[in-house]
């Protein structure tokens, strides 16, 4: 039981079988396993202290939602990041409520997956602020890159063609999506993602 291990549970082969291969670079000590999510689901995850689980909502048997409401009960401390393709403005909201620690449409990029998972491990969830907030847009993830680089708002305003004022824009919304307080704090983070290779 010493063995760290993560779970993924979607009832798509092709899909768990890529998320696998990836969250396997991508976290190398960990093994990773995956379920299609039949109605032992819940058992599943109960049944072992898994690092993170990926969940979808849509599955045949239970609503994921529910699987997640009922996983408080018997496991409360696995971090559930559900992966689904419904909207995010849409559910969100409730699968924090239902306790999973953050919400990813399948409309974004495995790498922002990934991002989101790594800030759910490093405990940076908000309370009653969804941890989608760190999947970054292109364009933040651009700022973030030149602002790691050292140069001001008018060198970035002018590389990337917008202005000033919504460089400003940008690093305050980088600021709040990283729980970061200064510029320092998203250098160091850009450096941790290797945003700067």
């Amino acid at each position: 039981m010493d063995e760290k291990q993560a779970l993924i549970v979607d009832d798509h082969p092709v899909i768990r079988e890529s998320l696998k291969q990836v969250l396997q670079q991508t976290f190398p000590p960990l093994l990773i396993r995956d379920s299609p999510g039949t109605e032992d689901v819940l058992e599943e995850i109960c049944s072992y202290p898994w690092t993170f689980v990926t969940l979808d909502i849509n599955m045949p048997g239970e609503n994921g939602l529910n699987i997640v409401r009922k996983v408080q009960g018997c496991c409360p401390h696995t971090p559930i990041v559900v992966f689904s393709l419904f909207p995010e403005d849409q559910y969100t909201s409730r699968a924090l409520r239902a306790g999973a620690a953050a919400y990813v449409s399948k409309t974004r990029s495995v790498l922002e997956l990934v991002q989101v998972i790594k800030s759910v491990l490093r405990g940076e969830k908000k309370s009653g602020e969804p941890i989608t907030q760190f999947a970054l847009s292109t364009r933040e993830t651009e700022v973030l890159r030149l602002l790691a680089k050292g140069l001001d708002r008018e060198e970035i305003a002018t590389s990337l063609g917008i202005h000033e004022k919504t460089v400003s824009t940008y690093r305050t919304r980088l600021l709040q999506k990283l729980g970061a307080r200064t510029t320092v704090d998203l250098v160091r983070y850009a450096l941790e993602e290797g945003l700067l290779e």
